[in-house]
């Protein structure tokens, strides 16, 4: 038998597997892509999409490897505690189906191995992964089968420099900033949103380390999104983020206005969850007449 994940071989592949996961409407797996493994093989189970999926599983806008407990339960009713390698989020293609260019699958690859790497006693027969996290809104319970023999986790995109390319795939620390409809119905047409940290860009033997900038999450593709990153006046940096829909976006649909707050700098602040805090300085949200409008407000998320 081939290793379960033989096959994946590029980030191109695990794209297309998120439609196979149920990434088009946010759902998170019943059984291991693979439907049988063996100990020490690697699987990969979707968790669900985005928290405002109507089937979504997730409670939190980020998850990271530590963030989640796995252990598989074999026929014999034994738990043991098996390694979350990596978590990482798929979109679908932009030019895809709107609902599968705008929802993030949220993906883990789970090697069947104890703390010491070293493949589990397994009994054969049905098995039971069981994920939890206070990042997810129940425990996730996944089918699997265990096959006689002994696999070894699969390096699945290998190593770049010796470093794991998966490692790439993984979201920055960053910050979440959203819209919230606070009064009645309103149709956006255009935000506008400044912010200022006292930190500077800072060089380093990696490059340029940015003392703040912006991403925004994957969403409509008729939102344009653009970015002014500048010294401050009085020292710090000074970021602009201008966000316009022609079109409008209803009140129930904000979050296609998320954006991600991210700096090399993160790591090295005193409080890094809070490294954000007191960032935003104004906030202008228009309707599509270009008229000021209130009843939204902007909130920005501790780092995560």
């Amino acid at each position: 038998m081939t290793n379960a994940f033989s096959l994946l071989r590029s980030r191109a592949l695990l794209v297309l597997l998120w439609l196979c996961l149920g990434g088009l409407y946010g759902c998170q797996s019943a059984t291991t892509l693979s439907m049988a493994v063996r100990t020490g093989d690697t699987v990969l189970i979707g968790l669900g999409g985005e928290p405002e999926g109507p089937v979504s599983n997730l409670r939190s806008e980020v998850l990271r490897s530590d963030n989640l407990q796995a252990l598989i339960i074999d026929s014999a009713g034994r738990e043991r505690v098996v390694r979350v390698r990596s978590v990482f989020r798929v979109f679908g293609d932009p030019t895809a189906n709107p609902l599968a260019a705008q929802r993030g699958q949220w993906l883990a690859v789970i090697d069947l191995v104890g703390a010491d790497d070293a493949p589990l006693d397994l009994n054969t027969g049905d098995a039971v992964l069981r994920i939890s996290s206070g990042r997810l809104k129940g425990m996730q319970e996944i089918n699997t089968t265990i096959l006689d023999g002994t696999g070894t986790p699969h390096p699945l995109l290998g190593k770049e420099s010796d470093l794991p390319k998966l490692g790439f795939l993984e979201p920055a620390r960053q910050s979440l900033v959203s819209l919230r409809n606070t009064g009645g119905a309103v149709r956006v047409g255009a935000v506008q949103l400044d912010f200022h940290v006292d930190e500077e860009d800072t060089q380093s033997a990696l490059g340029l380390l940015s003392a703040i900038d912006a991403v925004k999450l994957q969403g409509d593709r008729a939102i344009s999104f653009l970015t002014w990153r500048r010294p401050g006046a009085g020292g710090g940096t000074d970021l602009t983020v201008v966000m316009t829909a022609p079109d409008g976006v209803d009140s129930d649909e904000l979050h296609l206005f998320d954006v991600a707050l991210v700096s090399g700098l993160i790591s090295r602040a005193a409080q890094p969850r809070n490294y954000f805090t007191g960032a935003l300085q104004r906030a202008r949200i228009y309707n599509i007449d270009g008229e000021r409008i209130s009843g939204v407000n902007v909130v920005v998320g501790a780092v995560l």
